[in-house]
């Protein structure tokens, strides 16, 4: 089971998860391209991350793998299970951040405008980065995930900033393309929460229509970051989503 996290995260951010998931499965957990211990040369294309996740099944010998993607990481694993659909046995999509350009909510708009203006005008990209993270990881009846973290992980996620502002500018454009989501015949299940921003399901909903097979399982009283949010409900969500499928 590979465990890819989302834009401005890193291994750590998954917490205790990947131990209880360790009971059934062989997890796989790392620091994407420009993330956490990463850090160096950026990816200048999503592709990039995906062409390093198989290098990374192959190299362990882990293929097929279920490929947990979540938010950033979910384009990643569509990209990965369009283009090298023999390393990928199963998704599951934990609110993939794909095309939300193509149906914003007002909160997509307004966080993406005062990104923007924190990182090009103010030249700020800690605070730019930082307005992602509370955006995304917001809950609808108020406050967010980002806050909640302890002092340490905000920092590990902000001491990669420029990396964040970077892929969201990258993910801002419609990837993978129409024609590679519908290509993927893997199982798929996609894990909602019931407090997020109306964006992330809009893009399921969208996501849906070109995969048939899909499966949606809506976790109650969590948001984005439904791992830090819901543990118990998401581990239990990523495993049967698993057993469901093997």
């Amino acid at each position: 089971m590979l465990l890819v996290h989302g834009t401005g995260a890193y291994s750590a951010i998954w917490g205790e998860t990947p131990g209880q998931l360790a009971g059934s499965h062989r997890v796989i957990v790392y620091d994407r391209r420009g993330f956490g211990a990463s850090q160096g040369t950026r990816a200048h294309h999503v592709h990039q991350h995906a062409q390093d996740a198989a290098a990374l099944l192959q190299h362990l010998g882990a293929a097929p793998a279920v490929v947990v993607g979540w938010s950033g990481g979910g384009v990643v694993a569509l990209d990965l299970a369009a283009t090298r659909p023999e390393l990928v046995g199963s998704l599951v999509l934990v609110e993939p951040a794909v095309s939300l350009i193509l149906a914003p909510s007002v909160g997509t708009v307004r966080t993406s405008a005062l990104m923007q203006f924190r990182w090009r005008i103010r030249r700020d990209e800690r605070a730019a980065a930082a307005t992602m993270y509370r955006w995304a990881n917001s809950y609808t009846t108020g406050g967010n995930a980002f806050d909640r973290l302890p002092l340490e992980e905000q920092e590990g996620m902000l001491a990669h900033s420029l990396s964040t502002v970077l892929e969201m500018d990258q993910l801002a454009r419609p990837f993978p393309s129409s024609k590679a989501v519908s290509s993927i015949v893997c199982p798929v299940t996609f894990l909602q929460g019931s407090l997020s921003d109306p964006v992330f399901p809009r893009a399921i909903r969208r996501l849906r229509r070109r995969l048939p097979q899909a499966k949606v399982v809506h976790i109650d009283g969590g948001a984005h970051m439904l791992h830090r949010d819901r543990p118990d409900e998401w581990v239990r969500a990523v495993l049967d989503a698993a057993h469901s499928t093997a």
